[in-house]
């Protein structure tokens, strides 16, 4: 059987709040109508103490997580042993792994699969349309490798963190715009003759 508490009080009267009014958007207290939420979750009907499925407390005979000592081990880390709960166990390429594993074979240079940083190519690609515009005669090279690196690593992963393609948009907006003028250039001299 559920625990259930006693009641729950509206804050302004302390009256019960019926439980056909919890969860309920607008709903008004029968003593004093003020307005009142009573936001209950499953957990609250638990008697204290009880674990729930995502956090195993830990039982006489249960092995405990090296790191959390209170709680159930639930998988052994498969490089150093030691005894996991849910949180800690990290899976890494196919195996589970404590986090201090994954930090000692990181920093020893044994893990290429992680990666530390990455090339954010929009940057260098924005880099190559601004910076020759100085020096004018580059543009006849550095626009063209403005488009191809546009093109070649418009779908590559960028940051870790969330970036949009302004960076590429205006990167490609600027090469094209200088190999239109160098178009331009050769053509005027061409009909000036």
């Amino acid at each position: 059987m559920p625990f259930a508490p006693e009641y729950l009080g509206c804050s302004s009267c302390n009256a019960p709040i019926p439980a056909g009014d919890w969860n309920r958007e607008h709903a008004f207290c029968a003593a004093c109508r003020a307005p009142i939420q009573a936001l209950v979750f499953p957990a609250f009907f638990l008697k204290p103490g009880t674990a729930t499925s995502g956090t195993p407390v830990l039982e006489a005979g249960d092995a405990s997580c090296f790191y959390h000592p209170l709680k159930r081990a639930i998988v052994p880390c498969d490089h150093c042993g030691r005894f996991l709960c849910g949180l800690c166990q990290v899976e890494f390429l196919g195996q589970n792994w404590c986090p201090r594993c994954i930090q000692a074979s990181s920093e020893k240079g044994q893990l290429t699969h992680l990666g530390r940083s990455r090339t954010l190519y929009d940057n260098l690609a924005l880099m190559l349309a601004i910076v020759p515009v100085v020096l004018v005669f580059t543009t006849v090279i550095t626009a063209p490798i403005t488009l191809y690196m546009v093109a070649r690593y418009w779908r590559a992963p960028s940051s870790i963190l969330p970036r949009t393609k302004i960076r590429f948009y205006i990167a490609a907006l600027l090469a094209t715009i200088q190999i239109g003028a160098w178009i331009w250039l050769v053509l005027f001299i061409i009909y000036r003759r």
